[in-house]
């Protein structure tokens, strides 16, 4: 029986923020390592998040899921659902690794990785509303 918690969600979200914090107390002035640090933390952290939905099934932690329909839909539709999330930002977290090695290697202006990160979040995001769990 899926038991309803946010325990997880919060310790993940603490994580996060503590590990997004520690950025700030890096010994390096070179802004572009930290932004390309900053966007892998952030896609990892999603993909860290999303493994956790995956394997305690609880998609109701995903906006537009409650926990009522979570119950309903049975652990295999939960796990299908939960999956196709961890998939879509995981290929996208391999590509802004990926990427960013490039991009320190070859010292691409940081702006870029901003906007690539920004958009690529975003069209994640919005690529999974059409999702049914």
């Amino acid at each position: 029986m899926l038991k309803k918690s946010y325990t997880g969600f919060v310790i993940w979200l603490i994580g996060f923020c503590a590990m997004m914090t520690l950025l700030a107390f890096l010994p390096t002035e070179d802004v572009g390592l930290i932004v390309r640090l900053l966007n892998n933390i952030m896609t990892i952290g999603i993909v860290i998040l999303m493994f956790m939905i995956y394997k305690t099934e609880k998609v109701f932690w995903i906006n537009g899921v409650s926990y009522e329909d979570a119950v309903e839909a049975g652990s295999e539709r939960r796990r299908t659902y939960a999956m196709r999330y961890l998939k879509r930002f995981g290929i996208f977290a391999a590509g802004i690794f990926l990427y960013s090695f490039i991009a320190q290697m070859l010292q691409i202006p940081y702006g870029i990785d901003i906007a690539i990160g920004f958009v690529g979040i975003v069209a994640c995001a919005f690529s999974t509303m059409r999702f049914k769990l």
